[in-house]
C-alpha cells in the first residue's frame, strides 16, 4: 500500500527538490529519522524501525505538493 501526504504553499515551488526540502524541514514529524536524501527522493525511518521511500512531486500546480511513501522493509 502506498500513502500520500499533500499540502499547499502560499509561494510557488519551482522544483520538486524544493518541495522535498520543504517537506523534510517543515512537515515530516520530528520523531522520524532521515536516512538518505537524493534530490526528490528520501528514505526515512519511523519509531518502530519501519523504513519508507519518499518521492516528491507536484499535485496540480506549483503551489500544491505531494509526497508519496512506500514501505521498503
Amino acid at each position: 500500500m502506498t500513502d500520500f501526504y499533500c499540502w499547499e504553499t502560499e509561494n510557488p515551488s519551482s522544483t520538486n527538490i524544493n518541495t522535498m526540502n520543504d517537506y523534510l524541514n517543515n512537515h515530516l514529524p520530528k520523531e522520524y529519522e532521515i536516512l538518505f536524501i537524493d534530490r526528490t527522493y528520501a528514505e526515512i525511518k519511523d519509531l518502530n524501525g519501519n523504513k519508507f521511500a519518499a518521492h516528491t512531486s507536484g499535485n496540480g500546480d506549483f503551489c500544491h505538493h505531494k509526497v508519496e511513501f512506500e514501505k521498503i522493509n
